[in-house]
């Protein structure tokens, strides 16, 4: 069995965080947790745009101290918000977990976005290029920080993804 006690999981949104980790946590019998804020998402704007520098960076520091109490707890499944690989603090916790990047492509998450209740704006130019700067500076770092990636833009079914994780995990 897997020596690993905290399951991560990051990516963009819409790349399908919240199925795989129920899906994930119903098959582990481990509890699910969402520190996912999703300033970025609910504004439609980078949190450097809303909050300011220092602003940013104090939210960052919070987010930094949740994630490093939950290193405290074990059998959870823990939901992160996207933009928590752009500190390097948190990029440094993440990567001694069992994180897995949930990688999707900026037209399947407009796709999948328009279903959702959230959208970025009505601006559908605006929404990609946002999406599209945001792949530009993310994907790297949570590629970087990941155990596995899943490339989650072919999932009709979340399970197949989540018996991928479950193999990784056990291995």
């Amino acid at each position: 069995m897997s020596q690993h006690k905290r399951i991560f999981i990051v990516g963009h949104m819409g790349a399908g965080k919240s199925v795989v980790a129920n899906l994930l946590a119903s098959k582990l019998g481990w509890q699910l947790l969402d520190v996912d804020f999703g300033l970025e998402h609910r504004m439609g704007r980078p949190s450097d745009e809303i909050l300011g520098k220092v602003g940013e960076e104090l939210f960052r520091r919070h987010e930094a101290e949740v994630l490093s109490q939950l290193l405290n707890r074990e059998q959870i499944i823990v939901i992160t918000d996207g933009g928590v690989i752009r500190s390097e603090k948190n990029r440094k916790l993440l990567s001694a977990e069992f994180t897995i990047y949930l990688k999707v492509s900026t037209p399947v998450q407009l796709e999948r976005m328009a279903k959702s209740p959230f959208t970025l704006t009505s601006d559908s130019a605006a929404s990609k290029a946002l999406l599209d700067k945001f792949h530009l500076e993310r994907d790297a770092l949570y590629a970087s920080i990941a155990k596995l990636t899943i490339d989650t833009d072919a999932t009709t079914n979340a399970e197949h993804d989540v018996e991928k994780i479950l193999k990784e995990f056990k291995a």
